[in-house]
């Protein structure tokens, strides 16, 4: 089993909390009694070979999966997730490398997919348009927002799982390995908008096996 390196420094009221949390798949160990603390407004990255446990303990925060023992603290208070929707709850959700988008739909309708704008069971196509268009000038993601995400490349579909974060209030988003399937020029792209995005307030954690990203990226 490999080991996690947590990268984020210290800093006052952490957002969530791992305590002890262990995770095992029969005999496999995936998570060994760690501990990990993000801090609110930070980019805190968590690096380690294929197989350490990176992605697990994602899940764990974003209700994927549920720890088999330890504690995840959510603002000072214990709660434990039966799903992500009740992560989502507490504003934290995770953008997979293995994105979670519909293809055949456009970005507008995959952002706000099952939070659709409208009255009496109709969906206002414009209302979500134009939130959507607000909401990509305010974090400076731009996407045509009329696109079907099959058309995208992988660095705009990736801005679109950001968007639809956003647009469901998310505070925490977990990012993994967000710069598998991006070219050089893409993943200084997305590396900027990490970092417009912690600056903005967000909390980001950043799961890579990449070092030298992790140190450009993380605080």
């Amino acid at each position: 089993m490999g080991k996690l390196t947590p990268t984020a420094q210290p800093h006052a009221d952490p957002h969530v909390e791992l305590v002890g949390v262990t995770k095992r798949f029969g005999a496999t160990v995936a998570l060994d009694e760690v501990d990990v603390a993000v801090h609110s407004g930070t980019v805190h990255a968590i690096v380690g070979e294929n197989g350490a446990g990176k992605s697990t303990l994602g899940k764990i925060v974003a209700g994927v999966l549920q720890p088999d023992a330890g504690t995840l603290r959510v603002g000072g208070q214990a709660v434990r997730f039966g799903s992500p929707r009740d992560a989502l709850h507490h504003g934290i959700t995770t953008i997979a490398q293995e994105l979670s988008l519909v293809p055949a739909r456009s970005v507008v309708e995959n952002v706000y997919l099952g939070i659709e704008a409208g009255r009496f069971g109709l969906v206002d196509s414009r209302a979500m348009r134009r939130r959507l268009l607000e909401l990509m000038e305010r974090e400076d993601l731009h996407v045509p927002p009329d696109a079907l995400v099959r058309q995208l490349s992988p660095h705009d579909q990736q801005k679109v799982e950001i968007l639809r974060a956003l647009a469901r209030d998310s505070s925490f988003i977990i990012m993994d390995e967000p710069t598998a399937r991006l070219s050089a020029d893409e993943t200084l792209s997305l590396r900027r908008t990490v970092r417009s995005l912690a600056d903005a307030g967000h909390t980001i954690v950043f799961v890579s096996h990449f070092i030298e990203e992790v140190l450009e990226v993380s605080d």
